[in-house]
């Protein structure tokens, strides 16, 4: 059996709930190539879904995989993150091509629940596109 609590909090006079359960951080990404072209969705992929692997890397090393979930309807990776203001993750596209990608997370004060929203995401230290209509953070290769 599963429990869900909730707490309110005031916005305006409408009352929100605010899950008291942990609820990841999500990063859609997508990786395009310089002429745009789908590297993971489209019809012959350089980068097949299947073979994608994200860890992140604990302190002795060890690789820790995360969550992850391919929606194909949408074409992105959905990742599920830490909330925390910094961290950093893999992606292996496949065999010795691996992404290392960083990114930046604030409390959103705008939010009643005062969650963590990503705010910044860089693959080997370049920025990623943020499409805000899709939600999805776009990477070229």
């Amino acid at each position: 059996m599963v429990f869900i609590t909730v707490g309110a909090c005031k916005s305006n006079d409408d009352n929100v709930y605010c899950a008291e359960i942990y609820i990841p951080m999500v990063s859609n990404i997508n990786y395009l190539n310089e002429n745009g072209k789908d590297l993971i969705f489209s019809n012959s992929p350089l980068y097949p879904a299947e073979g994608i692997k994200i860890y992140k890397i604990a302190p002795n090393d060890q690789h820790i995989s995360l969550s992850f979930t391919i929606n194909r309807a949408q074409k992105f990776i959905d990742v599920n993150l830490e909330k925390i203001e910094n961290g950093t993750f893999y992606i292996q596209l496949k065999p010795g091509v691996i992404d290392r990608i960083s990114y930046t997370a604030k409390i959103d004060e705008a939010d009643p629940c005062r969650d963590y929203k990503l705010t910044e995401l860089k693959q080997n230290d370049k920025s990623g596109q943020y499409d805000k209509k899709t939600q999805v953070w776009t990477l070229k290769k």
